[in-house]
């Protein structure tokens, strides 16, 4: 293989590490894996990049690929440059592969990569089941697996009734009012962005036009979310469903004409979600009124064309259990962290869930 095996990826390499994701399932029992139009759009909302891609020159494919981004983050209150991978993917065909092997390289590239960047740490998250990344994580030296991320999914399949219409706030607004109640309420979470210290949303996140915040008042109550549009930016597509939605698929269609249930995908067919965020409630009627910020949220995600409403959680995060109630899916994610320098906090929780890696 030539030298040249490991390079930084280029924007004509869109159309091959599109594929590669398509090449790359995720999950167990229900089988999926991703699209999207835009395999960089993701490192819009950061600002930077960093994408490593391993090559077969002969056959002219990528095989694999690990993408970062830079990110000043909170740890133990202090801010923290950090380096985030948020993709680490080798296609099926190569492993246990010589060629294959290159992804070792890359890794070790971006390890250099994040330290010369000034990085006290590189991190990212990883799917609980995904046995072969945690696997070729764990033989890195000095790489440890110390927090945990909770995505819940809700089905979406109609739209429900709301007793009033949430406010939706423009980002001078959010960034004024609702920035502060985030920070009270999440900012002694570790991997805080300080990027979101005094702003609801970064300049980019702004400019995406996928994300907004919606707030409720009643009294001395309030409640808020923020609510990204994914489904505009990727999607996934089923490849293998589990035994027991095959079973119960015949059983809902026959019940849809009495009963509003959620439609269990085809084998083959899409789907696609939209994020809520930034959980608030206070108040006597707080809780009410976040419920209602929910049913709106799910309402959008419908007109969306969206399948599912997801969330993520730290697993102590109050809301956990609170949006767990009705959920279709959970979903587990491992973090973990090689610290470069000696003083990188080796607790990582509760962890800041970043609405911008939810894509």
């Amino acid at each position: 293989m030539a030298k040249d095996a490991v390079r930084i990826a280029t924007p004509e390499d869109n159309p091959k590490l599109v594929e590669l994701e398509r090449t790359s399932p995720q999950g167990t029992k229900l089988q999926i894996y991703s699209e999207r139009k835009n395999y960089f759009f993701r490192s819009t909302l950061y600002g930077n990049q960093h994408t490593l891609v391993a090559v077969d020159n002969q056959a002219d494919r990528l095989i694999g690929v690990m993408a970062g981004t830079l990110k000043d983050v909170f740890l133990d209150g202090r801010a923290t440059r950090a380096a985030y991978f948020y993709d680490l993917r080798l296609h099926p065909d190569y492993r246990r592969t010589v060629l294959g092997r290159h992804m070792l390289r890359v890794w070790n590239l971006m390890d250099r990569w994040a330290e010369e960047s000034g990085a006290a740490l590189l991190y990212g998250l990883v799917k609980g089941d995904n046995s072969t990344m945690i696997g070729f994580q764990q033989k890195k030296q000095n790489y440890r697996f110390t927090g945990k991320m909770i995505v819940l999914s809700r089905p979406v399949y109609r739209m429900k009734r709301l007793h009033r219409l949430p406010r939706e706030l423009n980002a001078e607004e959010a960034n004024a009012r609702i920035s502060r109640e985030v920070w009270d309420r999440y900012g002694n979470y570790q991997f805080f962005p300080t990027a979101l210290r005094d702003r609801y949303f970064t300049q980019a996140m702004d400019d995406s036009g996928l994300f907004s915040c919606f707030t409720l008042e009643e009294g001395s109550s309030f409640a808020s979310i923020g609510f990204f549009r994914v489904c505009r930016a990727m999607w996934t597509r089923v490849i293998r469903l589990p035994g027991y939605y095959k079973v119960l698929k015949p059983i809902f269609e026959a019940l849809r004409f009495a009963l509003p249930l959620p439609k269990i995908p085809e084998q083959g067919g899409r789907i696609s979600y939209c994020h809520v965020f930034n959980h608030l409630a206070d108040g006597p009627h707080g809780l009410r009124l976040w419920k209602e910020l929910l049913a709106h949220a799910n309402n959008l995600a419908y007109q969306e064309g969206a399948t599912l409403l997801t969330s993520a959680f730290d697993e102590k995060d109050i809301f956990l259990p609170l949006y767990q109630r009705g959920s279709l899916n959970r979903i587990e994610y491992l973090l973990g962290y090689k610290p470069f320098v000696p003083d990188v906090p080796q607790v990582h929780t509760p962890y800041y869930p970043d609405m911008r890696d939810m894509n």
